[in-house]
């Protein structure tokens, strides 16, 4: 048998194995959604109003000790309305292939993460703002690596360790709760990598915390930031660039707007030398995935909205809903103009 007959066949034998386990997939999936659908369902009123109040966070510029709880009542909700669709992850990562979806993106982005910090079986990683720790899953998972997640929201701690319990990767897996911003409880030089996806809006101080990230690196480690920017085509001065932004803001969750200027004399300023510095989206572009999204997202909500007028769901789910899709738009419309981008990526490397 020829290697090109054996290719066919072993292509052939894949394409019945990924056949097979579709139906444990899919099943999969509808557990998760009725999860997280309960969980909504269940909100208390303190919860909902807390969620509500929490988007006075993104009237700020940076976030400071008096608003950095409001980070915790946002993702309180947010994690569950982000798990409801193709963002459980809750980023929407750059265009690797316009021609799969959001999840298959999120997995192509992520390999590519771990080229980039050179994941591999004995090393030991850390995710900054690790989230509900389904990317650091993936990465222990395919690369073998040990990843430590931390976060500021006890939910999504908790959410990522059972999750690590249910598929056998406790061993590989630890999420620790604090912010990222305080100081770390690790040993100096702790770690064969660092990286970071749409979580630094949040930092408080730049400086302070790359310098935390240079004293648990060891030398030659690398970090990958994937992040919020503002780029030069950005005018503070034009008026419908500043009602863009104002809207964009809560959407996605941004308090800080850096540019890449910034952040690479940030990270150049605490010792880091910048080695990866472009937009991670194979044509500059988020939207067609954002557009994906919020497509769902809006149908979902005419469903729920039918639902509620029925009165089978409370009213909290379509002003949950409601306020989760607002303003879309304004991030599609700044990302089609080119003057900001959630997805451009830093690679810095700590020198040996």
């Amino acid at each position: 048998m020829d290697n090109h007959t054996n290719g066919k066949l072993q292509n052939g034998k894949l394409e019945e194995i990924k056949e097979a386990e579709k139906p444990k997939q899919n099943n999969f999936k509808a557990q998760k959604f009725w999860t997280n659908f309960k969980c909504l369902y269940n909100l208390s009123k303190e919860e909902i109003d807390s969620f509500f109040q929490s988007y006075e966070l993104f009237d700020n510029e940076r976030v400071n000790e008096n608003n950095e709880k409001l980070i915790v009542s946002w993702y309180h909700v947010l994690n569950y309305l982000c798990s409801l669709g193709e963002v459980e992850k809750m980023y929407i990562p750059p265009v690797i292939d316009p021609n799969i979806s959001i999840v298959e993106n999120q997995n192509e982005y992520e390999k590519k993460v771990m080229s980039y910090i050179g994941a591999e079986k004995g090393k030991s990683f850390l995710d900054i703002g690790c989230g509900r720790g389904r990317v650091a899953a993936h990465i222990a998972s395919h690369s073998g690596a040990k990843v430590t997640g931390i976060n500021i929201d006890p939910t999504q701690i908790q959410l990522g360790r059972e999750n690590a319990e249910n598929i056998g990767l406790t061993d590989k897996l630890n999420f620790v709760h604090q912010s990222f911003n305080d100081p770390y409880p690790f040993e100096d030089e702790t770690f064969d990598g660092i990286y970071e996806i749409q979580a630094l809006s949040y930092t408080k101080d730049m400086n302070a915390l790359f310098k935390e990230w240079y004293r648990v690196l060891k030398p030659g480690a690398k970090v990958s930031i994937l992040d919020w920017f503002l780029y030069d085509k950005f005018d503070k001065d034009n008026e419908y660039h500043r009602d863009l932004l104002k809207k964009c803001k809560p959407m996605i969750g941004a308090v800080y707007n850096p540019t890449t200027k910034e952040m690479c004399e940030a990270l150049e300023n605490n010792g880091f030398k910048i080695i990866v510095d472009e937009n991670a989206s194979i044509d500059g572009h988020q939207y067609q995935l954002i557009e994906k999204a919020d497509t769902y997202f809006r149908s979902m909500y005419s469903m729920v909205k039918f639902v509620v007028s029925i009165k089978l769901l409370p009213e909290h789910f379509l002003t949950l809903f409601d306020r989760f899709i607002k303003d879309a738009d304004s991030f599609i419309i700044g990302d089609k103009l080119g003057i900001w981008t959630s997805c451009h990526q830093i690679v810095a490397v700590k020198p040996e």
